[in-house]
């Protein structure tokens, strides 16, 4: 990731700032890492390959600790006097948000292991790893809206646009799966409250990368003024 400092850190260039968007840069990088390891594991659940599903859910949660790290750090620096009082507020809660992104990635693949046993239809799981996927295209968005962010770039709310988007989609397959374990009667009722937790926590992804881009809205207004 290659952010350019063209108009965040002119207003307040100093070393300090520059050092807590470079920590910024790699919490994201962090999270980012996650990304391939959460579809293989939903890929690795449709294949009742729960072997291969631990080892994935270990290496997430390996980006998630490395993640923290990251964003304890980048709150050290905000709260020693980086940035403005306003903005350094904003990106501190901006730190908590981007961190909820991987937490509940963290979540949803937690809670999967809990139907290692259960019978789950194919149609269910396949939703799954569209959910997934859809998951890791919104984690792209918010990367295009950060760099936008930190560049200036006048494309950020067209980005922050897709966001929105890929978090609709989300939904749709929250639905798709909701209805298809509610009205399969087939289906244990317990299974069916997990099968259906499970795709809440996965259509949170979007919901914490929306939450994100909102943030990220009002920090560039807050750049502008």
């Amino acid at each position: 990731m290659d952010f350019k400092w063209l108009k965040i850190l002119p207003i307040l260039g100093r070393d300090k700032e520059k050092e807590t968007v470079e920590l910024f840069k790699r919490f994201i990088s962090e999270i980012l890492e996650a990304k391939q390891p959460f579809i293989e594991c939903t890929k690795a659940f449709k294949k009742n390959d729960y072997k291969r599903m631990y080892e994935l859910i270990g290496v997430i949660n390996k980006h998630e600790n490395n993640a923290d790290k990251l964003r304890r750090e980048v709150s050290r620096m905000l709260y020693s006097g980086a940035f403005m009082p306003a903005m350094r507020s904003r990106l501190f809660s901006l730190t908590d948000y981007v961190d909820d992104v991987i937490d509940t990635m963290q979540d949803a693949v937690d809670k999967m292991i809990y139907l290692k046993r259960a019978k789950v239809p194919d149609r269910i799981k396949d939703l799954y790893v569209n959910m997934a996927q859809e998951c890791c295209v919104a984690m792209e968005d918010l990367n295009k809206v950060l760099i936008s962010f930190f560049q200036g770039s006048p494309s950020i709310m067209n980005d922050i646009k897709k966001a929105n988007v890929t978090e609709h989609n989300l939904d749709l397959l929250k639905r798709d799966v909701l209805g298809t374990a509610i009205f399969d009667k087939k289906m244990d009722p317990v299974v069916v409250w997990l099968c259906c937790d499970v795709a809440s926590l996965l259509a949170g992804v979007g919901d914490a990368v929306e939450n994100c881009c909102d943030n990220v809205a009002v920090l560039r207004l807050l750049r502008r003024a």
